[in-house]
């Protein structure tokens, strides 16, 4: 097949097959298998922390977790995900202007209450309260690392409960770069400043952070119609942060990845002249794809147009620059 015939699988599960086979089950309102999943989860808190993000989006339109809270109401999992679900609906509310956010932006915070007492170490309540601070638009100046107006109290309350958390970090960064004035430059700042944490292990897939900030501060340039966007990955910076995450790529696995984040660091490649590396991360997403940053890149939109495009150029070199020897090729 031709790397132009490529179609990527754009699910929003990416690699986790299970939570996969399971979201059309919760989006018709069952809970049993939602249950499971997540108690299948165990100890691992980045996975069950992922699962339930995904699973709160979809649940919010269903009445599935409501069932599963009537019929378990002290499995911790099934509050966690009453409080995540309360919360999906609290901030979808106040985007769209309805007249009952308020109150269900109170209900939420009662919710997360509730979870974060049964479950004191549990860093999904915490989740919710931030992704609560930022939708309702909580904007207080952050610390000397990086002053920049954000939900912060909410921010480290969790970093408290579970430093480094990725999604919280990922919540911090669009409420400090988005919102009704949008900072690029604070996006920036707050991902320097987490990267340069003390204790940030070289695992995290907080590496790749600054590559975010980095789409960020793109899709500003070009609100704004600036021709000379694209030029943002070929600076020293954009360098030195597309070889922090080509380090903690090959330092890795399966196990340690999401989708987004092998599509931000690939593109980064591609775009920074080292194609012939982010063939070796399209390889590691085999056939999954993600929405971003390919539809904010794409002249048209089309994030599976951008995304083929960008595959097969990176196919082209790796094969250009072939390594008989099979030694690894050096990074950025």
């Amino acid at each position: 097949m031709s790397p132009h015939d490529f179609k990527p699988v754009m699910h929003p599960a990416g690699f986790d097959e299970p939570l996969a086979r399971i979201l059309g089950e919760v989006r018709t309102g069952h809970w049993f298998s939602m249950a499971e999943l997540l108690a299948a989860s165990g100890g691992d808190r980045r996975l069950r922390c992922t699962r339930i993000a995904l699973l709160a989006q979809v649940a919010a339109a269903s009445n599935a977790v409501d069932e599963w809270v009537a019929e378990r109401p002290y499995d911790p999992d099934a509050v966690a995900m009453a409080a995540r679900v309360a919360v999906e609906r609290a901030c979808k509310a106040v985007a769209n202007g309805m007249a009952q956010a308020q109150s269900l932006g109170r209900r939420a915070a009662e919710l997360c209450a509730e979870a974060a007492a049964m479950d004191p170490g549990d860093p999904v309540p915490y989740l919710g309260r931030l992704a609560l601070a930022a939708g309702f638009g909580e904007r207080i100046e952050g610390p000397d690392s990086c002053p920049v107006p954000g939900p912060w109290h909410a921010f480290r309350d969790l970093w408290r409960i579970d430093p480094a958390n990725r999604e919280g970090c990922h919540r911090m960064l669009a409420a400090v770069g988005g919102g009704a004035g949008p900072s690029p430059a604070g996006a920036q700042l707050f991902a320097s400043s987490i990267v340069s944490s003390v204790g940030l292990s070289g695992l995290s897939p907080l590496q790749l952070l600054p590559l975010y900030a980095l789409v960020v501060a793109y899709e500003y340039r070009k609100a704004q119609n600036d021709g000379l966007a694209h030029l943002l990955w070929s600076t020293d910076a954009a360098r030195t942060e597309m070889a922090r995450g080509w380090n903690w790529f090959t330092s890795t696995g399966k196990d340690d990845w999401l989708v987004v984040d092998l599509s931000h660091l690939a593109h980064a490649l591609v775009v920074g002249g080292r194609s012939d590396l982010a063939a070796d991360v399209f390889d590691a997403l085999g056939p999954y794809g993600s929405n971003k940053p390919w539809s904010v890149v794409s002249a048209t939109g089309d994030a599976v147009e951008e995304f083929v495009r960008a595959r097969s150029t990176a196919l082209s070199a790796a094969a250009r620059r072939s390594n008989p020897s099979g030694r690894q090729r050096a990074g950025p």
